[in-house]
């Protein structure tokens, strides 16, 4: 099976005034909440085991790696918490792949992340 989400737009990475590093911990809580209903109104899939994960985001400026693969952080409680993933531990997603692609206008900036079980 294979699931893809499409989020438009762009996500928080570590750093900056909105970045992980400075949310607080009601806020956090909020944007898991909001990205799980998203998930929900794009898949009734659930992935019953082990899958790889690949998270594309389509950017105007590209993030460092670690700022980027960091925004994953509340997608990947999302997934969870919406059961479209048993778990989001290393025996459960068996392969992270992030990637970035440079987009010349912000209507084409989007994050998709497509998930197949293993």
């Amino acid at each position: 099976m294979e699931t893809i989400i499409i989020i438009d737009g762009i996500i928080n990475g570590l750093n900056g005034k909105h970045g992980l590093i400075r949310e607080h911990f009601h806020a956090a809580k909020k944007t898991r909440e909001r990205y799980k209903l998203l998930i929900m109104s794009q898949t009734r899939n659930k992935h019953k085991g082990k899958v790889i994960i690949e998270y594309t985001g389509y950017k105007v400026r590209l993030m460092d790696w670690d700022n980027f693969c960091a925004s994953f952080k509340h997608l990947g409680d999302a997934l969870v918490k919406a059961d479209v993933i048993k778990d989001d531990n290393p025996k459960i997603v068996t392969k992270f792949v992030c990637d970035q692609i440079k987009v010349s206008k912000r209507i084409e900036q989007k994050i998709i992340i497509k998930i197949k079980d293993l």
